[in-house]
């Protein structure tokens, strides 16, 4: 009887303590930054991870650009871009849904277009990109496309 109830408490000695070591282990990890693009023509971007916010960007095709005129080649350029105003970790952005393209969230300013102009549209079956930098230097972007009013990610 005395030897079942030491054998029952080591396990349990055990598995708390495995228990233990997993949760220092998930807490300790930083989760990479990572976003999911959904919605239209104004796409929304759910953004995830650990780290503060150095920038966000949005660029596009440049029509006005003449060394890039064909599909697939032509030179991209900011169509819109977001600072934090102060510290902004990526825990806050998740905790908030997300961001809006074109609606400067609480806690950011708009650099670009200046002056808090609208940003150009996002035009349909055009490539575009999502730049998120983190100030330790970690990075995620994607690229995505607007086909029949719906924003798709393209690629990996």
């Amino acid at each position: 009887m005395i030897r079942r109830c030491l054998k029952q408490s080591a396990t349990r000695f055990a598995l708390l303590l495995w228990m233990c070591t997993l949760m220092t282990l998930s807490l300790g990890c930083n989760q990479r930054p990572s976003v999911i693009i959904e919605g239209g023509t104004a796409p929304f971007f759910k953004i995830a991870g650990n780290g503060n916010v150095q920038v966000i960007t949005v660029s596009g095709p440049d029509f006005a650009n003449s060394n890039g005129s064909d599909a697939g080649s032509r030179v991209m350029r900011p169509y819109w871009q977001i600072v934090p105003q102060t510290e902004q970790s990526l825990a806050r952005i998740d905790r908030s849904s997300g961001i809006a393209y074109g609606k400067v969230p609480d806690g950011f300013k708009q650099v670009f277009p200046a002056n808090g102009a609208a940003p150009q549209p996002l035009m349909e079956n055009e490539l575009f990109t999502f730049d998120l930098r983190l100030e330790n230097g970690e990075a995620v972007g994607k690229r995505f496309v607007i086909h029949d009013g719906k924003a798709a990610v393209e690629g990996s």
